[in-house]
């Protein structure tokens, strides 16, 4: 995923906002307003929540038909919080009994499944980066050849040699022109390459000044001659023009010997080697496969895992649930949007980016063992195009089964209609999409998320999730503001639109979503944006940063809801 200026592991999404954990009411003081704000609307409250209390003014009367089942696609869960256990959904053909009883090839899948274990019981607490997996995937086809604008190059013998154009040019330009910015491993290898590249054309400037002032001492003024902006293009001499360039201001000198003498040496060779060294020993591996054991290019080798869901990350998943299905007016912490939900965890993600063979298998797990509603990780700007298949596929296998899904955006101030991130609507190359909804997080003002990603087509709403109180694992609350949160808030309305209406499908729970929004179209907001590279800020019309142009709103979605039930 591209961090450009936004270095922030994905399954770290959870900003404390307050620093004490506290136990059961102590924030009974507090309006809710400043606690679960989402359930609370802005003519009541006002704060721009999802307007849950007033839909179940509405509601009143009326039964619950159905406890829907939500997949909650990410981190570990705490299922054991006094505030959720209630809501934990239990695998009705599976027992605690060590085997597997439901004949899935998946033993004691009671809660859920903890697709980063192993068998023994051990569980992956970080995954590398899809850029970092992809590289490494690929570095012996590709990663040596160096190329000058004209011909590709090698370093063969510490020299940096012509040789053939690489044989599959299209997998070519995918790993150089998506795979190299997404990983740290691959910079670092870049820069060794590069040390070279500077050694051979320094002694090329060395040979040409000699050439041209035979007998004299060579200084910065003679090494000005090296750059000929009239002659053919040969990007890797500029590149090190500029960077020997440099050098005369790294040695304090206008010498070319003491420059080329530093350059000559090599010692930025071994440098570059150790650093590249220290990235690979850094983020190069993260033991999946001594804790797992499977191949993760291999969608049929789908047998791994274990139960475990209560992991360090728990305190993600254990957020999420609790905007989702904390047990209401119960006098404990926060109110879910619908209790009578039953969360299913399923994690794939840690410390890192998640493996999308594991989304993917997730996806269908949840629609397989009757999920109502999937919430699925980050979107994120690296998906391979074998893998991005399995991910599109599983997809499709919800929306035929009527399965609402929803994916929070990536926040980096992007245009998604500039900058492509994956899962999105259109990723199937075939029909779009019609049951995926992507969401962003407003705050209690009606105000974006300074750092969301945006798009008016590519977003499709905002929902609170900025300084939420929720749940917290070992029976405490927290307030924070997360990536998953806004995602956790549309699955929470989604749930309860499902156990009122269940008749109504995934696609149709989007349509009415979309079209029941808090509408903030004409409303001018702050937002930031990316330009040239870098953060900056400007000013947006609401409805011009995602399609609805508005914030979920719970009470006009089960309203309308009612009326096509009717």
């Amino acid at each position: 995923m591209k961090k450009c200026f936004l270095l922030l592991m994905a399954s770290a999404c959870i900003s404390v906002a307050n620093a004490q954990l506290v136990k059961q009411n102590e924030q009974g003081e507090k309006k809710q307003a400043d606690l679960d704000w989402y359930n609370c609307s802005f003519d009541k409250d006002g704060v721009y929540g999802a307007e849950v209390n007033k839909a179940y003014d509405f509601l009143k009367g009326k039964k619950i038909k159905k406890r829907p089942v939500v997949a909650l696609i990410g981190a570990g869960m705490d299922i054991e919080h006094e505030d959720l256990k209630q809501a934990i959904w239990v695998n009705s053909k599976e027992k605690a009994d060590g085997k597997d009883n439901d004949k899935n090839g998946l033993v004691d899948d009671i809660n859920g499944w903890n697709f980063l274990g192993g068998k023994d019981g051990q569980v992956m607490e970080a995954t590398m980066r899809e850029g970092d997996r992809e590289f490494l995937r690929l570095k012996d086809k590709y990663a040596d050849y160096i190329f000058d604008g004209k011909n590709y190059n090698k370093v063969i013998d510490g020299k940096l040699t012509k040789v053939a154009d690489p044989e599959n040019i299209d997998e070519y330009n995918y790993f150089f022109k998506k795979v190299l910015p997404e990983s740290p491993v691959a910079g670092s290898y870049c820069g060794w390459q590069l040390t070279y590249v500077l050694k051979a054309y320094a002694d090329k400037f060395d040979q040409m000044m000699k050439e041209r002032f035979p007998g004299k001492e060579l200084t910065e003024a003679e090494f000005g001659i090296c750059y000929d902006p009239k002659a053919p293009r040969d990007s890797l001499s500029e590149v090190a023009f500029m960077m020997c360039a440099m050098g005369f201001g790294v040695y304090k000198t206008d010498k070319w010997e003491t420059v080329y003498a530093g350059i000559r040496s090599g010692g930025q060779i071994e440098q570059a080697k150790a650093e590249y060294e220290r990235k690979v020993g850094q983020f190069g591996s993260d033991g999946r496969k001594d804790i797992i054991g499977d191949n993760y290019l291999d969608i049929n080798d789908n047998k791994y895992g274990n139960n475990v869901l209560l992991t360090a990350d728990a305190t993600i998943g254990t957020m999420e649930a609790g905007i989702i299905v904390a047990k209401r007016e119960n006098g404990l912490g926060s109110n879910g949007i619908m209790d009578q939900a039953e969360i299913m965890t399923l994690r794939v993600a840690a410390n890192g980016e998640p493996y999308l063979k594991d989304i993917a298998l997730a996806i269908r797990y949840a629609v397989d063992h009757q999920a109502d509603i999937i919430m699925l990780p980050v979107q994120n700007t690296l998906y391979p195009e074998d893998q991005k298949k399995w991910i599109s596929e599983a997809l499709e296998y919800a929306e035929s089964k009527g399965v609402f899904c929803v994916t929070p955006a990536w926040e980096g101030a992007q245009d998604l209609a500039v900058e492509t991130y994956y899962p999105n609507r259109w990723m199937t190359g075939k029909k779009e999409l019609t049951n995926l909804m992507v969401v962003c997080s407003s705050d209690k003002n009606g105000n974006p998320s300074m750092n969301s990603n945006y798009g008016a087509k590519e977003v499709d709403l905002y929902a609170p999730g900025m300084e939420i109180y929720s749940t917290y694992t070992g029976d405490t609350y927290q307030s924070g503001t997360g990536l998953g949160l806004a995602a956790a808030t549309t699955v929470g309305v989604a749930a309860l639109i499902k156990a009122y209406y269940p008749h109504l499908t995934g696609t149709q729970i989007r349509n009415i979503l979309l079209e029941t929004v808090t509408s903030r179209k004409d409303a001018e907001v702050e937002k930031g944006i990316i330009v040239d590279g870098k953060p900056t800020q400007d000013l947006f019309l609401f409805g011009d940063l995602c399609l609805s142009g508005g914030i979920i709103n719970a009470y006009q979605a089960v309203v309308a809801a009612d009326k096509i039930a009717k």
